[in-house]
């Protein structure tokens, strides 16, 4: 169980930007120094510098220091990676290879230049060690040493075995590439061992029984501060929970790449510090940070920790009070509606945890038939599961035919800070007789149901870039060059379509955001949020469908 003391009040988060920008500024500088020297190892140094090295040194020295610097070269790209997620390590060994690369670029063919500035950037790193507190977890350095130990190992028996294996008259002309050949391949292992131990941290390990307890006190936390309508979704079986004072942040790791979602949860006094406490958290395991389906009032603390918001999307919400079907607005839900009752549909209530084995088989088969994969997608938005007896006081709505076969159904979880309910999943059956609207009537009888408890609203569908896609006013020029790209993936992602069934219901939008980490991390980001949220919507977050006919879900 992760759990941290708030420490004391003060203002911690432009600290973590400056270090931010310390870790990039040396991570992209000593990458540029990596490609430097690489170029000037392999480049013949001025052949008046070269004798002058030549009247102090051996004539063996200068290729000998231009072949090592190739290889120091190389580390020092690798060592630019573990740099930029704080590695103290990588601090280390940068220093070092910064003071080899020195050396080597004046051994080579006094290269006064590329000293100099080596020497510039290893001095300016040397001061900056607090930017770099990040240590390898001891299984990592076991891992590290094990593939370091057998890279050195095969290196010296590919060595021998080659050198015996070629007769003495043939030796001569074969034992050129030995060498080389035996130690490119221990390098490769050895650069091998160096990424693993630069890498960020694994995510911590619980049995399926601390996981559960986890869960459940985070489940107390969020009925006792729960206000946002992704709240209860902090409760998926995926995610992992950082407990501090009153608090909590949904969180998971992939990649490298922390996950937040939804915004930390907990008293409003206490966001300041606990947003701080968890970036602390993912500093010290060398992790980036991302947030999914972040409100807007949540956007200047992750703006004052130097992160990036970017518009997502809209959030539909119904007024239930406000509903009806009457009006011409209204004409073609109502037709829908109508229609699908006429034909005998009804829609009854019930709560998840506790349903008929009988209604619950129907619900189970009917599930798998609309779901897209072998699982429930949709990190964001979605609680990945059904029918958790600890999963009480949920809202579960389901459609049945005249002959009480069971057609569509909809869970709703707790959205206390609407006063409401927000949607959860939503299934219909993929089949011939079942007609259209058969969804609409499902959403208008909550509605009703939950108009008639004293409820007051509904959280509906996630219609991604909406804004963007409707008004050609919004957004600046990278919008304006991205519209008819975004125009095309909505045609293939159904982004358009979410938002048309979402105005049926006349709802008012709230606005979501994804914010990132520094720019470098937004193409990893990205990769692990597709993944997460279901690659067949990239790059819907959230609410899924199970085919275009029937926008049902998130």
């Amino acid at each position: 169980m992760t759990e941290l003391p708030l420490r004391a009040p003060y203002d911690p988060l432009p600290v973590r930007r400056r270090r931010e920008r310390v870790r990039t500024v040396a991570s992209t500088g000593v990458a540029i120094v990596g490609v430097v020297s690489l170029l000037a190892a392999v480049s013949p140094p001025f052949r008046h510098r070269l004798h002058v090295v030549l009247e102090v040194l051996p004539s063996v020295v200068p290729p000998t220091a231009a072949t090592t610097l190739v290889l120091v070269s190389v580390g020092l790209l690798l060592m630019a990676r573990g740099l930029r997620h704080g590695q103290r390590l990588a601090w280390w060994g940068t220093l070092v290879l910064l003071v080899a690369s020195v050396l080597l670029h004046l051994a080579r063919g006094l290269g006064v230049e590329a000293a100099v500035i080596t020497t510039s950037g290893a001095t300016w790193l040397a001061t900056q060690r607090t930017s770099f507190g990040v240590l390898p977890s001891r299984a990592t350095v076991r891992r590290a040493l094990v593939l370091g130990t057998i890279g050195g190992v095969f290196a010296v028996v590919l060595a021998v075995t080659l050198t015996e294996a070629v007769e003495p008259p043939r030796f001569h002309r074969f034992d050129r590439m030995v060498l080389p050949l035996a130690i490119v391949a221990g390098a490769a292992l050895v650069a091998a061992a160096a990424w693993i131990l630069l890498s960020p941290k694994d995510p911590r390990r619980l049995t399926a029984e601390q996981h559960r307890e986890e869960r459940e006190r985070a489940r107390a936390v969020v009925k006792r501060y729960g206000a946002g309508t992704l709240d209860w979704f902090a409760l998926r079986d995926d995610k992992d929970w950082f407990f501090t004072g009153r608090s909590v942040v949904a969180h998971a790791v992939h990649g490298g790449v922390c996950l937040v979602s939804p915004d930390p949860i907990g008293p409003d006094d206490e966001q300041v510090a606990v947003w701080s406490e968890f970036l602390a958290y993912v500093e010290q395991h060398g992790w980036s940070v991302a947030v999914l389906g972040a409100r807007p009032e949540r956007l200047p603390l992750y703006e004052a920790s130097g992160l990036r918001p970017v518009y997502l999307g809209d959030e539909a919400i119904v007024d239930c009070r406000e509903f009806a079907l009457a009006g011409a607005k209204n004409k073609s839900l109502r037709q829908a509606v109508g229609r699908v009752r006429r034909e005998g549909y009804t829609t009854t209530f019930h709560d998840p945890a506790s349903l008929d084995p009988a209604l619950r088989a129907q619900l189970e088969d009917l599930r798998g038939q609309s779901r897209r994969g072998g699982r429930e997608r949709g990190f964001s938005m979605t609680l990945s599961r059904l029918f958790d007896p600890q999963d009480i006081d949920f809202l579960l709505a389901v459609t049945r035919n005249r002959a009480g076969r069971v057609d569509a159904f909809a869970q709703w979880v707790p959205a206390p800070g609407i006063d409401g309910w927000s949607l959860d999943v939503m299934r219909r059956r993929i089949s011939g007789d079942v007609p259209n609207g058969v969804i609409e009537a499902c959403i208008v009888a909550t509605i009703e149901e939950v108009a008639a408890r004293g409820d007051l609203a509904l959280s509906l569908n996630f219609a991604p870039m909406r804004s963007v896609l409707e008004s050609t006013e919004v957004g600046g020029p990278l919008v304006v060059l991205t519209r008819p790209l975004l125009a095309q993936m909505s045609e293939r992602t159904q982004m358009a379509s979410l938002a048309m069934f979402n105005r049926k219901f006349h709802p008012r939008w709230e606005p979501r955001y994804v914010v990132l980490d520094s720019v470098e991390w937004v193409a990893s980001q990205s990769l692990v949020m597709a993944d997460v949220e279901g690659v067949t919507e990239l790059p819907v977050i959230g609410r899924f469908l199970g085919r275009s006919s029937a926008p049902g879900g998130r």
